[in-house]
């Protein structure tokens, strides 16, 4: 989703910058719950007030509740199906690149000197080797970021 939002709010619209939207982002990671809904809601708001974060966050959440309620029960009695089984293996791949695409994309407007790639490069290393929990890469990515004045 955040390729989309990006592209959409970024690029087609421009309702913000590259900078902003990362802003947004940052935010929107920090904070629990889905990405795509936290997002909505501070872009809706930066672009209409208080009616356009709930405009937005009817306009990302309504589609996929009404899709999911029409085919929760189709999806429940093709579930083990061989071919939909075989359909979703190879989805699999397809969000996989889809996430490494979003990386590559908000890299450019992220990674912006050495501060910046150290701190991308050690979080990405710990977080392969390491079971620490993802919201203290985020809080520590903050404090690092305001004792560097990044």
């Amino acid at each position: 989703m955040v390729p989309l939002i990006k592209e959409e709010v970024v690029n087609l619209q421009q309702w913000m910058n590259v900078t902003d939207f990362m802003d947004v982002l940052a935010i929107g990671n920090a904070l629990p719950g889905p990405i795509a809904t936290k997002m909505s809601v501070a872009i809706g708001y930066e672009v209409s007030g208080v009616l356009g974060a709930i405009v937005a966050t009817l306009g990302i959440v309504m589609p996929s509740v009404i899709v999911l309620v029409l085919l929760l029960k189709f999806v429940a009695q093709i579930k083990d199906n061989p071919k939909v089984k075989s359909m979703l293996k190879g989805l699999r791949p397809v969000v996989v690149a889809m996430l490494a695409y979003a990386a590559y994309d908000l890299s450019f407007g992220s990674l912006t000197n050495v501060a910046t790639w150290l701190i991308g490069g050690i979080t990405l290393l710990l977080m392969i080797f390491t079971k620490i929990h993802p919201a203290l890469f985020v809080v520590a990515g903050a404090v690092v970021g305001a004792l560097l004045g990044l």
